[in-house]
């Protein structure tokens, strides 16, 4: 990518390195416009700022070069410094709401196993049957007898970087995991694990790879593929992110039942079965392997189980995929904590807990002590202090970490594979390797351009002939299929390397030039979720410092507000102007609007699920309409001085007293709805009551009903009057002689009863007599004229014959808003978002134990999953009726069962402002 508009100061790229542009025109000696640049290292260019016999700027020795701007890449490193910052704020919240909901899962599956023994049915393994000589991919002769060589090794290195698409056979897969698992479970009996390089020997520290393959293929390329020489430790993370874990760890496996002393393993935060069904591991093996998923997916976690926590190299350097706990310990109580089992959901339930959950969830911080991790949860972070003290204590020399990209910058501002933290201290009783080293505690993380974003380094950490002899190397994963072809097509080991260098140098400066972007959408994206996530805290602040009452504020109170309820991490002024907020005319924004922009939704998957959305949307009608007389009577004793305004507590008050049949959550939601379209002008933040019960009718709905002629226009209309006079007369028949008001939340309910009541010869039928009689006693209906009546009864007397059935009844009444859709979109979107937000993680842990083939249960396995997470919450967030009318609505296949993935990948977030404008 060039750029013609450079100007002097901008950092540039010119084939992989960092430059700043010194000066910009024409050459006296030369056509065109020429850009003078002085790199970062001096021996990559060739002057001084002279040319041709002429200074155009003064420039280091050797360290200048004057090129055409089409070959410079400009460097926002401001604007990528910015969007990646955004980037760690999402992913530390993403991380967070897991963390929270990591113990309600846990608690929810060990509840159903508890108290509903009998929707667990014994399930029968079919074993993985042994592939044949045809199939395709690569073969390994003596598996079966826990035996393999490295060349099967190097061919199916080789299949993989040639991406033929097929998958190692699933035999093969899970006789590695079985059997690297048995040397790991012997070779690893404790927490800690202790290894030794010894003097002409290796040993790889690689950080994070994430399902990035190319990483770990780019890895063995520059430094060597494992073996009793050359070791390597995965420092964790191997899971999850990328789609090619299944391909990295087929390679670590085998090269640990090879040689068991070349790879080792410690245990990462993704290496646990809860994040693997929420981040992507589940996904990639049910995709690779449909039918045998569950079998190799459990494998993996016994897997997991197995390898350490931490692991010790020559007694003097510490290697743990997070970080150190909040208690300071000595290695022989980390040694001693059972390892074997899954990450715990919470650090206060045992000590072990503590320091298992710690090692693999805390970061390293600047200031000293044990502070909150903006990871949330009850992740901590340690400072310089601790590092010192459990180093000193425990006679190591350096720490090594993974668990996060770096947040480093190069000269460019762009993420490095590694970062130093904590300098030892003027007094320091912990000595480091060598003289050179700059930190007791280091962050190598692997994953270059992690998740194909973030433009970032992956770093290893290499040791030679022990451990005081080490350095740090950095690399730019190129595309696995780039690597075999160079592999392939180049002998000369020396041009394949120059080769490699060059496109390596190119491919990053394409990346850094659109990294910002990519990740400036990705943030969009995830600030989207945020607001819809967060939707009821914003509008109680922006409501509760609206002083006008007027839905609007000022930019710098939204900005407070999206500052204390979202993240003080983000750029909101940034954000105000990309999503032009701000009306042009008063400079204020509404925030009603803001709040309403973001919604989240049901995706449209041909008509699937899509009955559960109008059920709730019914039922959120009938329940507040059942509750219509009630609240006139109520709010008629609060309004004292008759000027028809409450407050906003007032309201919400009196809908929670009247068992509308929402939930407080709920009611707390519809307030914002109520809010939009019932606050009256200058009343200080009061409700307008009859505004809102307006909105409350019982509507006849044509959809039901045949084509009114001329003479019968007015009827569609009055119909709904008709409807509302019925259930309020049944309401009070109940009230005056005393009988308990119906409990069913549907009008359907009193429908019935009146029709009931009204047919005396009881013979199912409301002949034109009753129907009319019947009619007549109604308030909307005492001062008909008697030819209106009786068009009334033809009307709904579809058929024709002289009398109106049961169906033709309740035809002619259905459930609508007269002023819009709102009410109902409130209710609805609560519904949405705690199911997306707050019970999709324990809702899929608890559908996995199941152990259902094809992710499928039924309907009572998954009432009894969403009710025991409701109840766990204390408000419970749904009603008993809207979880009904979940299960009764769900799309389930002939066998009466339910993809409960496809159910919950059914939600979306969307901007309504976005989508409209296409």
């Amino acid at each position: 990518m060039g750029n013609e508009n450079l100007e002097v100061g901008t950092k540039v790229i010119y084939r992989g390195q960092e430059a700043v542009v010194m000066y910009t025109g024409p050459l006296h000696h030369a056509v065109g416009n020429w850009v003078g640049v002085q790199f970062e290292e001096s021996a990559v260019g060739r002057n001084d700022g002279s040319t041709g016999g002429k200074k155009y700027f003064d420039g280091k020795h050797g360290s200048c070069l004057f090129v055409r701007p089409g070959n410079l890449v400009a460097v926002n490193s401001k604007k990528h410094r910015s969007a990646f910052n955004q980037w760690q704020v999402f992913d530390a919240a993403n991380e967070g709401e897991f963390l929270r909901h990591h113990e309600i899962a846990h608690s929810t599956e060990s509840m159903i196993r508890k108290e509903s023994k009998q929707l667990f049915s014994a399930k029968t393994r079919t074993p993985i049957p042994e592939p044949l000589a045809s199939d395709q991919g690569p073969h390994f002769a003596n598996l079966k007898e826990g035996k393999i060589s490295e060349e099967e090794i190097n061919m199916m290195i080789t299949h993989y970087k040639s991406g033929n698409g097929a998958n190692l056979h699933p035999y093969y897969l899970h006789r590695m995991l079985t059997e690297a698992t048995k040397i790991v479970t012997k070779q690893c009996p404790t927490a800690v694990s202790k290894i030794s390089i010894s003097q002409g020997s290796n040993l790889v520290v690689c950080g994070d790879t994430h399902g990035q393959l190319e990483d770990l293929l780019w890895i063995y390329f520059k430094h060597g593929t494992p073996s009793a020489d050359n070791q390597y430790l995965m420092n964790g993370d191997i899971a999850d992110r990328g789609n090619q874990a299944v391909e990295i760890f087929s390679i670590l496996l085998a090269y640990k039942i090879l040689c068991p002393a070349s790879v080792w393993i410690n245990k990462g935060n993704h290496e646990d079965n809860l994040m693997n069904l929420r981040y992507g591991f589940h996904g990639e093996l049910k995709a690779k392997y449909p039918a045998q998923y569950q079998i190799l997916f459990n494998a993996f976690q016994k897997f997991f189980y197995a390898i350490p926590l931490a692991t010790v190299i020559n007694k003097q350097v510490f290697v743990v995929h997070g970080g150190l706990t909040r208690k300071q310990l000595r290695l022989g109580l980390l040694d001693s904590v059972d390892h074997r089992r899954p990450v715990p959901d919470s650090p206060k339930t045992s000590l072990h807990d503590m320091i298992f959950y710690d090692m693999l969830w805390s970061d390293p911080q600047s200031v000293n002590g044990v502070g909150l991790n903006s990871r949330g949860g009850d992740t901590i972070s340690f400072g310089p202090d601790v590092t010192h003290k459990f180093l000193a204590l425990n006679g190591l020399s350096m720490m090594i970490r993974s668990h996060q990209v770096p947040e480093t910058v190069d000269s460019a501002g762009f993420p490095r594979g590694f970062q130093w933290h904590h300098p030892f201290p003027a007094d320091s009783k912990v000595k480091g390797l060598n003289a050179n080293q700059p930190g007791m505690c280091v962050t190598v993380f692997s994953a270059s351009n992690y998740v194909g974003t973030n433009a970032n380094m992956g770093g290893v950490v290499i040791f030679k002939n022990g451990v005081a002899d080490f350095e740090i190397l950095e690399h730019y994963a190129q595309d696995v299929a780039y690597l075999h072809e160079v592999e392939k097509e180049t002998e000369d080991a020396t041009e394949m390397l120059r080769s490699i260098a060059k496109h390596e140098k190119t491919s990053r400066e394409a990346m850094l030039a659109k990294a910002a972007g990519l990740l400036e959408s990705q943030g969009m994206e995830e600030l989207k979720s945020m607001i819809v996530r967060k939707k009821q805290e914003l509008f109680e602040f922006f409501w509760a410092i609206d002083q006008d009452k007027d839905l609007h504020l000022k930019p710098e109170l939204w900005k407070e507000g999206c500052s204390y309820v979202l993240s003080d991490g983000l750029p909101w002024d940034d954000i105000m102007q990309k999503l032009c907020l701000t009306d042009p005319t008063s400079g204020l924004i509404r925030y009603t609007s803001f709040l309403q922009r973001f919604q989240i939704r049901f995706k449209n998957k041909m008509g699937l699920h899509a009955g559960f959305r109008r059920a709730i949307t019914d039922r959120c009608y009938e329940m507040l309409l059942m509750a219509d007389l009630s609240m006139r009577e109520t709010f008629a004793v609060l309004d004292r001085n008759d000027d028809g305004l409450v407050s906003l507590r007032e309201f919400q008050e009196v809908l929670s007293s009247l068992g509308t049949g929402l939930t407080k959550p709920q009611l707390q939601a519809l307030m914002k709805t109520i809010v939009v379209h019932s606050c009256h002008p200058g009343s200080g933040g009061k409700l307008k009551i009859e505004d809102f019960l307006a909105r409350l009718q019982l509507k006849y709905s044509s959809t039901h009903a045949k084509i009114a002629n001329h003479e019968q226009d007015w009827v569609p209309m009055f119909l709904g009057q008709v409807a509302k006079d019925i259930v309020q007369a049944v309401q009070k028949e109940h009230t005056r002689t005393e009988e308990m008001v119906l409990q069913s939340t549907s009008p359907i309910a009193y429908l019935t009863e009146f029709f009931n009541s009204h047919d005396l010869d009881k013979n199912g039928y409301l002949e034109q007599t009753e129907f009319l009689t019947a009619l007549k006693r109604l308030p909307c209906c005492v001062d008909l004229e008697p030819e209106k009546l009786k068009c009334l009864g033809d009307y709904c007397d579809v058929v024709g014959n002289g009398r109106v059935n049961y169906l033709e009844f309740l035809h002619a009444f259905h459930v609508e808003d007269s002023a819009g859709s709102e009410l109902s979109e409130d209710i609805l979107e609560h519904v949405y978002r705690i199911l997306h937000f707050e019970f999709t993680g324990a809702m899929r842990r608890a559908f996995h134990s199941f152990e259902e083939p094809d992710d499928l249960v039924t309907s009572e396995q998954f009432k009894s999953v969403v009710m025991t997470i409701n109840n766990l919450s204390d408000p419970p967030p749904l009603s008993e009726t809207q979880i009904q009318c979940l299960i009764d609505t769900l799309d389930l296949n002939g066998e009466g069962k339910l993809d409960y993935e496809d159910f919950l990948s059914s939600f979306e977030i969307i901007d309504v402002v976005l989508d409209e404008e296409g």
